[in-house]
């Protein structure tokens, strides 16, 4: 059995004020979003493929559970369901624990199925709220869908399943849902069969697993130092990081084995009492630095140190560069080593320790974790020593927000958003990105991001950081949850963060695999019956064809789409967005503009602007505008006015033959 590799509901959950004083407590399913009446292909789950050493694993060492109620293993109970002689369902729920091996059993599942391994794929659950009509269903292809972090699933989900199961059964795709026994509640919405699952002893996966990854390390699991470890309370998951560390070369032997299995918990205690005398302050300060900065060039990492030395009044001695031991003696005392071109690293000796360090220091030392924060912004900032190593910093801080008292570091995000700084608000930003596509506290943060993009009293400063985390990597992992948010900051009367929202727009849209999701996304909003939704959408929709600046994305669309073999369909999304625009009183006048110029810019395609003029303006020959945009203004260019030339003709009715003419009335003679 191998470790499920997806999101996992263990750990601390972030809790802390969002703004107006709402409180988070529930990690997802629980809010308003906007819902779609149908789909289109763009809007299905993007999957990802399982990687061949994990599907080699699930083959050659998959336990299966002890079937001492002699109810039979699970694995053959799930594919029976999916594969059901009378009335093939396709579909199966399996229920049971975070971290006991449902992934693994999962793809265990739809192998034996007949699913080519090719051809399964984890969705990514890239919306606020469950929607089956999201769930694709590819001919010969098995998908998982892991719900464990919802609280609890929408009664419309469970229903849209009965249409699901039969489009899957039709095309012949398989679908394996993972969820939590308090999530899984259909009651009698749906007629998914279930199965419970239940973990396999943790001692023969991590027999199985060190068997495969390291055959000559088997007898170290009879190890004295290492036989308490696993026990009848010991997950999977936990079992194959037990084996995967007494693979991983760089273990030296059991009691290696036992200090990183339990994170380094006993060493850390030790050292920091070995090392606790005020003389020592300096390397404490520098073991924080190496743990934050692991493998960057040591004149960052011990500039790093000494500005934390100084942060908690250390007084730098006398002597500059001069002063003190050589590094290699500071280094041994903190347990680094240099590596690569003059960089220094603390897991070089102890695999993982520099993350054990940052949890051991904020976890034992509350009051130092408003320091430790203030301090990473300090060296973050434009021109300070580790300004160049902010993904390592954010990264660092994350997983201290995924501890206890987490919440913290939203709240000083907040303050770092709200000051007339750069530097704070930069790496509060960055933070932001890091931490909402964190596989533990990521929910909960999108939520945060959701109340802040729709609640009244938020300020300007974070509705654009809002914006720019949309436009960084949570729109690049889940598009369709930074529209949502960037839907509601489009959606305000106020305006706030208008030009962000634009700017996060397009650079959405500048991925090609996102376009077409992007336009067809923005083009519902701008067709919605809801006010405010429309504004969104055709406010969103026109910086998405607006020609000014350097490089338009607009300009990049046409040029692919004319190329394409998606012209069509993305051509009718311009159509109707532009119709929209059109239709909507406060943005009609834009709408004729971003179109004029269209007509006269050389760089869009001739095809492409005028079909996509023609459907825009046929029936509209009569509407307000319509005549000055096809007259065009006196600096329209010889393009703009041959092709209004050609639109116009296009736009004409045909004109009536001789022979259609009716023939004259007769008078008649008495």
């Amino acid at each position: 059995m191998t470790t499920e590799s997806g999101p996992t509901s263990e750990g601390t959950l972030l809790e802390a004020e969002a703004s107006d004083h709402a409180v988070v407590t529930q990690v997802a399913g629980d809010y308003e979003e906007h819902h779609h009446s149908y789909v289109r292909g763009w809007e299905y789950l993007g999957a990802v493929g399982v990687s061949e050493d994990e599907l080699d694993l699930v083959g050659l060492a998959y336990v299966h559970e002890s079937a001492s109620d002699g109810g039979g293993r699970q694995v053959t109970r799930a594919v029976s369901v999916l594969k059901r002689p009378l009335g093939q369902r396709n579909v199966v729920a399996l229920i049971g624990a975070p971290d006991t091996g449902r992934r693994t059993t999962a793809l265990r599942v739809l192998l034996e199925a007949g699913v080519a391994g090719k051809n399964i794929h984890s969705l990514v659950m890239d919306w606020d709220r469950p929607r089956t009509v999201q769930i694709p269903h590819t001919p010969g292809h098995g998908f998982i869908l892991d719900l464990s972090d919802y609280g609890s699933l929408p009664r419309d989900f469970y229903q849209g399943l009965v249409d699901y199961q039969q489009a899957a059964a039709h095309d012949g795709a398989y679908l394996v849902i993972l969820a939590t026994p308090g999530t899984w509640k259909p009651g009698s919405e749906t007629t998914v069969s279930r199965v419970d699952c239940s973990p396999p002893s943790a001692d023969d996966v991590a027999q199985a697993h060190l068997k495969r990854l390291a055959p000559g390390r088997e007898d170290w699991l009879k190890d004295s130092k290492l036989t308490g470890l696993v026990g009848v309370t010991t997950t999977p998951r936990d079992a194959v990081r037990l084996a995967e560390i007494i693979a991983n070369p760089a273990t030296t032997g059991p009691d290696m084995a036992k200090e990183e299995f339990e994170n380094w918990e006993d060493h850390l205690l030790q050292w920091f009492e070995d090392y606790g005398e005020d003389c020592d302050l300096r390397d404490r300060a520098l073991l924080i630095a190496a743990a934050l900065l692991d493998t960057v060039p040591a004149t960052v990492i011990m500039d790093a140190a000494d500005q934390l030395f100084q942060r908690v009044k250390g007084t730098l001695p006398p002597g500059g560069p001069l002063a003190g031991r050589d590094l290699d003696k500071r280094l041994e005392v903190i347990g680094a080593k240099r590596v690569g071109d003059d960089a220094i690293s603390l897991s070089a000796r102890r695999h993982g320790i520099h993350e054990a360090v940052l949890h051991h220091v904020w976890r034992q030392r509350p009051p130092l974790r408003h320091i430790l924060l203030e301090w990473a912004s300090d060296i973050s900032a434009p021109g300070a020593t580790a300004v160049k190593y902010l993904e390592h910093i954010a990264r660092g801080v994350t997983r201290l927000a995924a501890g206890p008292g987490g919440g913290s570091v939203i709240q000083i995000i907040t303050k770092w958003i709200a000051m007339d700084s750069s530097p704070h608000r930069r790496l509060a930003v960055g933070l932001l990105e890091s931490m909402a596509t964190h596989a533990s506290i990521g929910v909960a943060v999108r939520k945060y991001l959701y109340d802040w993009a729709k609640q009244k009293g938020t300020s300007d400063a974070l509705a654009q950081a809002v914006a720019e985390v949309c436009a960084g990597n949570l729109g690049r992992m889940y598009p369709r949850v930074a529209l949502t948010r960037l839907r509601l900051l489009a959606s305000r009367a106020d305006a706030r963060a208008a030009e962000a929202v634009a700017n996060a727009i397009r650079k959405l849209a500048s991925d090609p695999g996102r376009r077409a999701l992007v336009l067809g996304e923005i083009v519902e909003w701008a067709e919605s019956e809801d006010p405010a939704m429309r504004q969104a959408g055709t406010t969103a929709f026109l910086a998405l064809t607006d020609l000014s600046g350097e490089t338009p994305i607009a300009l990049s669309m046409t040029a692919e789409l004319s190329a394409g073999s998606r012209t069509a369909l993305v051509g009718q999304l311009f159509v109707r967005g532009w119709r929209a625009a059109w239709s909507h009183e406060s943005t009609a006048g834009e709408a004729k503009a971003t179109l004029a110029a269209w007509l006269d810019s050389p760089d869009v395609p001739d095809t492409h602007v005028i079909d996509v003029a023609v459907a825009v303006l046929a029936g509209r020959l009569g509407d307000a505008g319509v005549a000055d945009l096809l007259v065009g203004s006196a600096v329209a260019t010889a393009v703009g006015h041959r092709r209004r030339t050609t639109l116009f003709k296009q736009l004409l009715p045909p004109p009536t033959s001789p022979a259609e003419e009716p023939a004259e009335p007769q008078s008649s003679v008495a």
